[in-house]
């Protein structure tokens, strides 16, 4: 059953439900700037990293149909239709006007354990029945899909939605409190989100293969 759920959500929702998404957000904000954005970095950040790491430092690679080398052809809408329900979440019940700290940490610290378990119960399951293969020390030695992936998946898909909760706490100021959605504004707001989730994600991951040891295979 589950080896189902995992093909249904890679070759049948992930389409669909970021154009959902997307119409969820509008609604919700009632600023189309702002929809555009949180669905947009998730797909950026889908398609330019995982790109990167599966075509380039072969650090993993997935299985199946539709690949563009390594990785999904619709890769980034994977990213998309799974981050942005789990930030929906995250924002419900806020409202549309200056945050407080205590609201924009609470944004922060759920889109971050939102993402952390999700993905992590995601991966488990698609080590397991085969969608992908992770070239890490676990892997190495043999150990189970449990282990690989609980190796780099808490930390790095925390970070990787917390830095997405930030960059939407940004946009969220820039676009719908402040309305200011110029061509320059819109730039650096995005340049800013790119900045956070390719960054501080990918220096965790990188800790954690020197602190333990990984071996990567090319």
């Amino acid at each position: 059953m589950s080896r189902l759920i995992i093909r249904i959500w890679i070759y049948v929702l992930s389409l669909p439900m970021a154009i959902a998404m997307y119409f969820l957000w509008a609604a919700w904000s009632n600023n189309r700037t702002f929809a555009l954005y949180v669905m947009l970095l998730p797909l950026f950040y889908g398609y330019v990293v995982p790109g990167i790491a599966t075509n380039i430092l072969h650090k993993w690679r997935f299985k199946g149909a539709w690949l563009a080398g390594h990785y999904y052809a619709h890769h980034g809408f994977l990213y998309a239709s799974k981050m942005s329900p789990l930030l929906l979440i995250s924002y419900l019940g806020t409202p549309l006007e200056n945050l407080s700290l205590e609201t924009a940490l609470r944004i922060l610290l759920c889109t971050g354990a939102l993402n952390g378990f999700f993905y992590w119960i995601n991966d488990i399951l698609m080590v397991r029945h085969g969608f992908v293969e992770i070239y890490n020390r676990p892997a190495t030695d043999g150990r189970s899909p449990e282990e690989i992936v609980t190796h780099y998946a808490p930390v790095c898909f925390f970070l990787i939605g917390l830095t997405y909760a930030a960059a939407s706490l940004i946009a969220f100021q820039m676009f719908v409190i402040q309305h200011k959605i110029d061509p320059v504004s819109v730039g650096w707001v995005f340049l800013a989100g790119i900045g956070l989730m390719f960054s501080v994600p990918s220096l965790a991951y990188r800790a954690l293969e020197r602190k333990k040891g990984v071996q990567i295979f090319t």
